[in-house]
């Protein structure tokens, strides 16, 4: 399938590694030019050398920001979108990294997991409106609607759940200007470095336990949730906007009405 994805600009947060890192590939693969970010300055050196050696005509850029600073945050995206020269899709995929303190979780997860998208989508929309194809999606996740997760986890699902709840509002709103929005909900997913990865180390039950959560017997790949974001963002997925798509192998047990 031709995604028509060729000259677009997108702009994708936690870009680096994982999940981010594959949707930028897949953009670059499809003819897009990409800004991704991080707070990682080395990351985003390494993840930058990475993706302009792999497939694709499309430039890149990168920046090393703390998406939680909003007014850093917002300068790097005013910037990013100067320099790939319009903003055609925004993906908001930052994640916060857990804290010990209590609160120091609830206000990362308010401040990244949430606050992000609420910033960027925020920012970008008058690029976004100019766009024909101007396009959000915003990485949620499983934890979104279990309520038996781990405690240090309960704020990411919280924000998750918010996360959801603030796409569908955007798409009623933004739809008049022609930006579609959605949220992808991936289950666990392993890669190397990830927290996957590192329970697989350190905690050998609880990653059995997680490989039979997904009715497919095993974790996600980064790849198998950047091919469901890209073609989100992309033409191709044009009568689509307020949805909430699940790539979590059969993890979830409900129907997804």
């Amino acid at each position: 399938m031709n995604l028509d994805l060729d000259g677009k600009k997108a702009i994708i947060t936690g870009g680096t590694r994982g999940i981010g890192l594959a949707i930028a590939k897949q953009f670059l693969a499809e003819g897009a030019s990409v800004a991704i970010c991080a707070r990682s300055s080395d990351g985003v050196a390494n993840a930058v050398q990475e993706l302009e050696a792999s497939d694709g005509s499309g430039s890149v850029v990168g920046g090393a920001v703390d998406v939680a600073d909003t007014e850093a945050y917002t300068e790097w995206l005013r910037d990013a979108a100067e320099q790939l020269g319009g903003v055609d899709i925004f993906i908001g995929n930052a994640a916060y990294t857990p804290e010990a303190d209590e609160d120091a979780l609830w206000r990362a997860a308010f401040d990244v997991d949430l606050g992000h998208c609420v910033v960027g989508a925020r920012e970008l929309q008058p690029a976004l409106s100019a766009s024909d194809a101007g396009a959000v999606v915003f990485v949620s996740s499983v934890a979104s609607v279990m309520s038996e997760i781990p405690e240090t986890e309960g704020p990411y699902g919280a924000m998750k759940a918010a996360m959801v709840s603030h796409a569908a509002q955007l798409a009623q709103r933004m739809a008049a200007d022609g930006t579609r929005v959605n949220t992808v909900v991936p289950g666990p997913v392993l890669f190397e470095g990830g927290v996957w990865d590192q329970i697989r180390a350190e905690d050998p039950d609880t990653f059995a336990w997680a490989e039979t959560l997904p009715a497919r017997g095993r974790l996600g790949t980064p790849e198998e949730i950047a091919n469901v974001v890209t073609f989100l963002a992309s033409p191709a997925a044009s009568f689509v906007t307020g949805a909430n798509w699940r790539v979590d192998g059969g993890t979830l047990k409900h129907a997804n009405f």
